[in-house]
């Protein structure tokens, strides 16, 4: 193949990549494309003759939180998940460090992301089953993290006075903005829930169990399909924290099964997917329905993607939290439909 080098974002990172894929074992690269996808890390398809790998830059974790991570999913991908394992170095390590920029790769994997939308309740069913093997495997490898564990609910007091905060820096604009009215809009309406619903506020002096590590980031950009099964779950970066179970499950069919524009959940796919979970995971309707009214209320009380836009000044989360004020909005009004959704089986 010629040196057919492609969308590199400047020649530094033909050098840098090149001394990347010669530490990682390969060839000089015959072909680069910058990933634009991923808001935390820097991610380049490299080719190298035929074959292609996955390098990043690590920039959202730690180096020890990255070792931690390669040596969890190499544990996995062995067992039989669809898990890409780390490549390692002649010496085997699993990162590289280039003066103070660090470097993973991984075999690149082709494949196909689809909404949860698009997937037929029997493809519903294959993930929710995924996603218990991957927690029944995370606790095999990691036993040490199994165990009940306890998580602080936000107050609602406390949730408030960030309203305040935001509602006053959006004031304080001489020129406010499309985003800056709906914030305002949004924050009212969060407001109004917060006092209505204060009531509803989950007890968070109970044990949360089953618990352990979990991936941390379980949704559909981080699936691949290839012809109707997945072949590859990505982005392993927030699997250091233990969680519920029931929570993880909880998040991953509000990322997974709702509308973008509405929040509408599309409780038939949920459902399914949740069920089929519960066929891997012992877990029973009271800690189910504890966590999925536990996320509902830390929906209630944050704020993180307004701290990015007006504290840090990024705007590439303004999106999300136009997604999570409606998908807030239509779980308010449909507590019951949605905790229905959970413990069908």
């Amino acid at each position: 193949m010629a040196n057919n080098v492609s969308t590199v974002s400047a020649s530094l990172d033909l050098q840098v990549l090149a001394t990347v894929c010669e530490s990682f074992g390969l060839g000089p690269p015959t072909g680069i494309t910058a990933i634009a996808e991923g808001l935390m890390n820097r991610n380049w398809r490299v080719d190298v003759g035929a074959v292609s790998v996955a390098v990043k830059e690590v920039l959202d974790v730690s180096a020890d939180q990255a070792l931690f991570q390669h040596r969890t999913t190499a544990v996995l991908a062995a067992a039989g998940l669809p898990v890409p394992a780390p490549l390692a170095t002649a010496d085997g390590q699993t990162l590289l460090h280039l003066g103070e920029a660090v470097f993973s790769a991984v075999a690149w994997v082709d494949g196909e992301h689809f909404a949860g939308t698009q997937w037929s309740l029997a493809q519903c069913r294959q993930v929710g089953e995924l996603l218990g093997r991957i927690h029944a495997g995370l606790a095999q490898a990691l036993p040490e993290g199994v165990g009940a564990i306890q998580h602080r609910v936000p107050e609602g007091a406390k949730a408030k006075a960030g309203i305040d905060r935001y509602q006053a820096l959006i004031d304080e604009r001489p020129h406010p903005d499309d985003f800056d009215r709906f914030a305002r809009t949004q924050l009212n309406a969060q407001r109004e829930l917060l006092e209505s619903m204060d009531h509803l506020r989950p007890d968070d002096s109970t044990d949360l169990e089953p618990a352990g590590y979990v991936h941390g980031d379980f949704h559909a950009l981080n699936l691949l399909w290839q012809g109707g099964q997945v072949a590859a779950v990505l982005d392993w970066d927030r699997m250091g924290r233990r969680r519920a179970y029931a929570y993880e499950l909880a998040r991953s069919v509000t990322l997974i099964f709702s509308d973008a524009t509405t929040g509408v959940v599309d409780v038939r796919r949920a459902a399914a997917f949740v069920a089929a979970y519960r066929g891997v995971i012992s877990v029973s309707d009271e800690q189910v329905l504890h966590a999925v009214r536990r996320l509902w209320w830390e929906r209630m009380c944050d704020l993180w993607q307004l701290n990015w836009h007006y504290e840090r000044h990024d705007t590439s989360c303004d999106h999300l939290f136009i997604s999570a004020s409606a998908m807030l909005e239509w779980w308010s009004t449909h507590l019951e439909l949605v905790e229905q959704t959970f413990t069908i089986r």
